[in-house]
């Protein structure tokens, strides 16, 4: 049985493409109810399927089985011609990230497991303990690694 790798895409773009955008992803959706399976625009070559897809508010959820499938999404937002920002997460293995794609530049930062030993969870207190400061849950952790993460391809990109 796979582990579910949660994703969260945001569309960039003109109203129109963000129209479109919202009948693909919701025709998809109510295909996937009407048939139990995976979905995938017919143009995306790709073997990583979406399932419990959802369009709301211009935000697409869906997740995947194992991993994120960038590739699928990016394949989408240039048919469209649009870019996207992309977060995921599946804790089991150990991913955690965030994409942006945007004039066909795709940018991608994620966790890697050297980063999950950073950090320490206190059972007296029920929190996660982080440099010294104590946090509610591991996702916040997660956020500020990510930032750190994403300052340093910024200066490398320098």
């Amino acid at each position: 049985m796979a582990n579910w790798c949660s994703n969260i895409v945001q569309f960039t773009g003109e109203s129109k493409q963000l129209e479109n955008l919202q009948t693909l992803f919701e025709e998809m959706a109510a295909k996937e109810k009407e048939t139990q399976e995976g979905q995938l625009p017919e143009f995306v070559k790709s073997d990583s399927y979406l399932f419990f897809i959802q369009w709301d508010g211009g935000i697409l959820y869906y997740d995947t089985k194992w991993t994120p499938n960038i590739d699928a999404i990016q394949q989408v937002a240039d048919c469209f011609n649009c870019g996207f920002s992309y977060s995921y997460s599946e804790m089991a293995n150990g991913i955690f990230g965030e994409a942006e794609y945007s004039d066909g530049v795709l940018t991608d930062v994620s966790l890697d497991w050297d980063d999950f030993s950073v950090y320490d969870y206190n059972k007296e207190t029920d929190d996660y303990v982080f440099e010294g400061n104590n946090y509610n849950h591991e996702y916040e952790i997660f956020e500020i690694l990510l930032e750190r993460k994403r300052a340093i391809n910024r200066l490398q990109d320098m």
